[in-house]
């Protein structure tokens, strides 16, 4: 603090000792201070890094709620596609099977013709699509008689 000159009598000494233990005190009272000013000032910049890299990640977020709710959208409409095209898929499976019965029964046709000889396929074509004869005693068509029950079957 002052700069008093030091004497090597024996009372000056105590008095050096005081000066130079201020000194130290002093200078470590500006260390102190300079390092809580850097501690200060390291904080303040982390705190901005934080602000900024928040208000970054709120953009993003945005533009990732926005891409989401565009990806919903097409996940919607290509669900809807895909579930027509299914759709269009069992009912042309069904048009392949029937193309194949009647390939099937054309060959069958076709076969009959030629161990048939003296028929014609319009000959065949109409016994194909004349109704069964129904016998009296054949119930609807069936191959079955009709089986008849007496009425004291019936009262059991």
């Amino acid at each position: 603090m002052s700069n008093v000159p030091r004497m090597m009598s024996s009372g000056s000494e105590p008095d050096a000792r005081g000066v130079n233990v201020d000194e130290k005190k002093r200078k470590r009272m500006i260390s102190n201070r300079e390092s809580a000013r850097r501690s200060r000032m390291k904080k303040q910049k982390l705190l901005e890094d934080l602000v900024t890299e928040v208000a970054s990640l709120k953009v993003q977020i945005h533009n990732n709620t926005n891409k989401y709710e565009a990806l919903m959208q097409k996940i919607v409409v290509l669900e809807s596609e895909n579930n027509a095209l299914k759709v269009q898929q069992m009912e042309l499976a069904q048009y392949l099977k029937n193309l194949q019965l009647m390939q099937t029964q054309m060959e069958l046709l076709e076969f009959n013709l030629m161990n048939q000889p003296g028929r014609t396929l319009c000959d065949i074509i109409v016994d194909i699509n004349e109704p069964p004869k129904v016998q009296s005693w054949q119930c609807h068509g069936s191959n079955q008689p009709a089986i008849m029950a007496s009425t004291e079957m019936l009262n059991y």
